[in-house]
């Protein structure tokens, strides 16, 4: 069992509904972009390597990250999670250990959240776990479903919810942790038949699930997994942090 741990972090979207020209990692939170308390974060587990998913704007993004240690990978197309996740495959596909995934635009995620988290799927040499949260309201939100043991059956994005699931108040977070070698294998078997017509990431729970166990971590303050998509959001986070 490897103990090492990578990072990856998606930065690659133009957040259209933030109704702006700037790249959404970009855009500023109590005077910081979002990307900024992303990586500060990221800094503080001590990765083996960190690597930042780009696309929209693309050196823009690279320019303003430059003083952190990084590699750089490219989504041109925006084909969705699974396909930016792939895009570092020629990076990390023959490291040992295991890989972070965070987005760029949850900047209020903490190492102190995150670590136990890391260590419990590390210890157990999982192949792979995701971070969940209990919200009032799922709106927008990934569904975790689980079986009648609590174990994850699967994650269905919101677009593909039945009016069953809909209901559910446990939501992705979007941040997984995988074991590096279970993971690329998995990540080139998935499809894109759903409404979005894209790849997610998190069909690969359910393609890793149907060998081996994976886990469903619920974190314990939902308000470190809320992701920023308009400014009305940012201005609220603003608001609740200031």
């Amino acid at each position: 069992m490897s103990s090492k741990l990578h990072i990856g972090i998606l930065a690659a979207g133009k957040g259209s509904r933030m109704e702006s020209t700037l790249p959404k990692v970009l855009h500023e939170l109590n005077g910081k972009s979002l990307i900024d308390y992303v990586l500060e974060t990221a800094s503080k587990l001590n990765p083996e390597s960190t690597t930042l998913v780009v696309g929209f704007k693309k050196d823009l993004v690279k320019n303003h990250t430059q003083n952190y240690k990084l590699n750089y990978v490219s989504q041109d197309n925006q084909l969705g999670t699974g396909h930016a996740v792939l895009q570092m495959q020629s990076i990390l596909e023959n490291q040992q250990g295991h890989l972070l995934i965070l987005s760029g635009d949850v900047p209020n995620i903490t190492p102190n959240s995150l670590l136990p988290i890391i260590s419990h799927h590390i210890k157990n040499n999982r192949c792979a776990t995701v971070v969940t949260a209990v919200v009032s309201d799922s709106t927008g939100y990934g569904r975790i479903v689980r079986n009648i043991n609590g174990e994850l059956l699967k994650i269905v994005e919101e677009k593909d919810c039945n009016d069953e699931q809909r209901v559910i108040k446990e939501i992705n977070s979007g941040i997984f942790i995988f074991k590096i070698s279970e993971l690329f294998p998995e990540l080139k078997k998935i499809k894109s038949n759903n409404a979005q017509n894209e790849y997610y990431l998190t069909d690969v729970m359910e393609l890793i699930g149907g060998k081996m166990p994976v886990h469903a971590s619920i974190i314990e303050d939902s308000s470190e997994v809320l992701g920023i998509n308009t400014i009305n959001q940012l201005s609220s986070l603003e608001n609740n942090n200031s």
